[in-house]
């Protein structure tokens, strides 16, 4: 690794048993986009976009932590590995978190939590009745950075509140959480 190329301070975070973020310091690191083909437009909270992260050795780097540099929100999707076996340089593809900048507020009078989020409009689900079919609006979120947002809970985005009404799946994959949202 070529001294210079580490131009970039990320902090490193990983969730805790009670979806807490953990702290476990920062790095310096080079980010690169790992496609040089055209972006396509996004689908959710997850770009589909892979970027390539590079850093010195540590065992702090592992697959299902998080990196945050600024506003920018990394999800180490592979394992780090070592590419030249000499417990040097660590290469890792990395799933990048966009979203729209939110706040997050878990009940009235709570601390409203910076965040993003990913907002879907006119997605079809099951309605109430057999064979009726509704549109409604999604909202994908990062469990680092919300928890797991319950029913009830407001998330304002561009100044307009959305509720959560429900949630897409009873389970998530401890990196975005799927929730049903009307705006209030």
């Amino acid at each position: 690794m070529r001294a210079g190329r580490l131009r970039h301070r990320a902090a490193i975070l990983s969730l805790g048993a009670d979806l807490q973020p953990v702290d476990h310091g920062s790095r310096w690191v080079s980010i690169r986009a790992k496609d040089n083909g055209d972006v396509t437009a996004p689908t959710g909270l997850r770009s589909t976009a892979l970027v390539e992260v590079r850093a010195r050795y540590t065992s702090e780097l592992q697959q299902g932590r998080y990196l945050r540099h600024g506003n920018r929100l990394l999800y180490i999707a592979s394992a780090p590995r070592d590419p030249m076996g000499n417990r040097v340089e660590m290469v890792m593809s990395c799933a990048e978190l966009t979203g729209q900048a939110a706040t997050y507020v878990s009940a009235p009078g709570a601390t409203a939590l910076p965040c993003r989020v990913f907002l879907a409009y006119g997605v079809s689900r099951p309605g109430q009745f057999a064979g009726a079919v509704e549109y409604v609006t999604e909202l994908e979120a990062a469990v680092v950075e919300v928890g797991r947002p319950e029913p009830g809970a407001v998330f304002e985005i561009d100044g307009v509140a959305w509720r959560v009404a429900g949630l897409v799946e009873t389970e998530d994959d401890r990196v975005v959480r799927r929730m049903w949202v009307k705006r209030l």
